[in-house]
């Protein structure tokens, strides 16, 4: 009986295996086609064929090209320096880092006592000049020739001051001044004094204390539910408050003086000292040959008024009351100086000198920028700088910001690459056109998604462009409910047409 079923076996087998190579004989091109299908088909689709679904699974599309992407930092396209324009010292700063300002906003000013007495010397100077400019064009007459024998006096009587050198007087003002320059610098070394110390020790100690005994009161009824409310709870507040600010003025007290205050005192110090230097070493060389040219200058004068002026000291007159024009206009321009105002509107970032502090013409007092003027400039590697181009639309996300989405447009690219420790990278500046841009701070870091094939026009970079995350978002769900459901029809088997 089993020989039997064997053979039976067999001959079914052998009878399977005829029809097939009949069926593939007569049909091979479908069969083909069939064998091209399964090939090729997706795993999803092929298994739920297998299982015996009726209508064909959608093929996915081959995968495209890996996006370019790129991180960078958020920089200012431009930041303004405000230089002095006059020599001075700072007597007024009226802003502060982070104040917003606009064009032409009072920064500092400087102290004018010395540029106001400029500017009165300059004046004076000019209407001598003047003067004596209109003098040589009228017959010189004795009253001249009396004038020029007193400024000849004038000048003989100065010489004789500076070579008898200082009076006592002067010595005495000038050793004041460097003893008490000298004293100052030596009481900011010294500080903070031992009685500071322990003056703010003993007051933080009877803080401490305070507060301990307001500790102990609060804990004999820190129990029951109503603590919080009694004088208990607010003494123990207020002791704390005393002892913080008791704490607060022990760090201050033992704080030593700054480094801009020891240099500040120092330099007068030196400055006073140098005076009384100079002061013991009178007559000086130059002093005393200055002295000189008065008298020889006043001599000429007395000889010209008494011999009459020719062509060439008339040019020289009209030539110095043009440089005394100058000088007077350069004064106005020095004193109109002093204060020093925002060349444009912007934010303060930086303000580079102290209340006090003398500053010379050039030196750079602040920085201004545009916080809202900003760029991306990002690190993009070497093998994807070919796809890469000028007017290319990016995709920007601030990491600070996740929730906001931002777009830009390459502006520049680095002809020169960056070499950096393990990779080379090409700067991409990207100006940001579109999205909350009042939310980003300079500094911030952000990637960028170079959008292959999309170039923005004058009119798309002007307008906002419209936010396609929700788009993005339904096609990601969209593919994720695809693949669901191929990997739900590859795992289960679909049902059998009928009961066997």
């Amino acid at each position: 009986m089993k020989r039997m079923l064997s053979w039976t076996v067999l001959f079914v087998l052998f009878a399977s295996i005829g029809f097939g190579t009949t069926l593939m004989l007569a049909n091979g091109a479908g069969l083909q086609e069939m064998l091209t299908q399964a090939l090729t088909a997706q795993p999803g689709t092929l298994s739920a064929s297998s299982a015996g679904e009726a209508a064909p699974q959608e093929q996915l599309p081959p995968p495209g090209p890996v996006p370019v992407n790129a991180v960078g930092r958020i920089d200012l396209v431009t930041t303004r320096q405000v230089v002095l324009e006059s020599s001075g010292r700072i007597s007024e700063i009226a802003v502060e880092v982070g104040d917003q300002v606009e064009a032409g906003d009072l920064l500092m000013s400087l102290d004018t006592t010395q540029l106001e007495w400029a500017l009165e010397k300059a004046e004076i100077n000019f209407e001598t000049a003047r003067l004596a400019f209109e003098k040589l064009g009228r017959q010189v007459d004795e009253s001249d020739i009396a004038l020029a024998e007193a400024n000849l006096l004038s000048a003989q009587e100065n010489l004789a001051r500076v070579k008898a050198g200082y009076t006592p007087e002067e010595l005495a003002a000038a050793e004041s001044a460097a003893a008490a320059a000298w004293a100052r610098y030596n009481e900011l070394k010294e500080r903070p004094t031992q009685a500071q110390i322990v003056q703010a020790q003993a007051n933080l100690k009877k803080a401490e204390l305070a507060v301990q005994a307001a500790q102990r009161e609060y804990d004999k009824i820190a129990w029951l539910p109503e603590s919080a409310a009694t004088a208990a709870a607010d003494n123990l507040q207020r002791a704390t408050i005393d002892y913080e600010a008791a704490k607060a003025a022990y760090e201050e007290a033992i704080k030593p003086a700054t480094q801009a205050e020891l240099q500040s005192a120092l330099s007068a110090a030196q400055q006073a000292q140098h005076n009384l230097n100079q002061l013991k070493e009178k007559p000086t060389p130059a002093e005393l040959a200055e002295a000189e040219a008065r008298v020889a200058a006043a001599e000429h004068a007395l000889k010209q008024a008494q011999e009459g002026v020719d062509e060439a000291d008339q040019r020289t007159a009209e030539l110095r009351v043009r440089q005394a024009m100058i000088d007077l206009e350069q004064a106005r321009l020095n004193l109109q100086n002093a204060q020093v105002l925002a060349p444009v509107a912007g934010t303060v970032l930086d303000i580079s000198v102290e209340l006090g502090q003398q500053g010379s013409a050039g030196t750079v007092v602040a920085t201004l920028a545009d916080l809202n003027d900003i760029e991306l400039v990002a690190n993009v590697e070497q093998r994807d700088i070919a796809r890469v181009h000028v007017g290319q639309v990016v995709e920007i996300s601030v990491y600070a910001l996740p929730d906001e989405h931002f777009q830009g447009v390459v502006e520049k690219i680095a002809p020169v690459a960056d070499s950096g420790a393990s990779f080379v990278t090409f700067p991409v500046i990207i100006r940001l056109t579109d999205g909350p841009l009042e939310l980003i701070r300079p500094g911030m870091t952000a990637s960028a998604n170079f959008m292959e094939g999309e170039t923005a026009t004058p009119e798309a970079q002007a307008e906002p462009t419209e936010d396609t995350s929700g788009q993005a978002e339904s096609a990601e769900q969209a593919e994720g409910e695809g693949e669901s459901t191929e990997a739900d029809a590859t795992a289960t088997p679909a049902p059998s047409g009928g009961n066997n």
